[in-house]
């Protein structure tokens, strides 16, 4: 996690004390016991080379039934590339849709992360939106892709 170039289109800044790591850690666990986020390690051979969630699950606003949360993920640059992400990504995918019974699962990614977007191919989501100037990081301001997947339905 104190990797600069792992972070380059993350929401945080590479770690720079084992507290702050910590810190992480205990806002994950407060996430999930509250139902607000579920996170999983991704790892290989007894290392952690990873993170997988369910992030910013909404059950409800008001009188609207929601049921949705935001894929997020990452894997340590040396481990990039290998198909962990996407297979990862399944599992937790069918997971939120079996077990939390969500009805969609969204995910964005900034739009030159070429990586992230082959992993949201490989998933099959399907992009509904471009956002344009979504964020700042670094003082540049960058676009993200949106896209969603829903909870596959009997129509019989």
């Amino acid at each position: 996690m104190s990797d600069s170039n792992l972070t380059q289109f993350l929401t945080w800044e590479p770690h720079t004390s084992i507290e702050t790591t910590k810190a992480l850690i205990h806002n994950l666990i407060d996430a999930q016991q509250n139902d607000k986020g579920y996170h999983w390690c991704i790892c290989l051979n007894d290392e952690i080379i990873g993170l997988a969630s369910l992030i910013d699950v909404k059950r409800k606003i008001r009188t609207w039934t929601l049921n949705r949360a935001e894929l997020s993920y990452w894997i340590g640059t040396h481990y990039q590339g290998k198909g962990y992400a996407t297979e990862a990504c399944q599992k937790i995918i069918k997971f939120g849709f079996s077990n939390l019974n969500l009805h969609k699962i969204i995910v964005a990614h900034a739009a030159e992360n070429v990586e992230s977007k082959s992993i949201c191919n490989k998933l099959n989501f399907i992009q509904y939106s471009y956002e344009h100037d979504a964020f700042q990081k670094n003082g540049t301001w960058s676009d993200l892709i949106w896209y969603e997947k829903m909870e596959a339905r009997d129509e019989s």
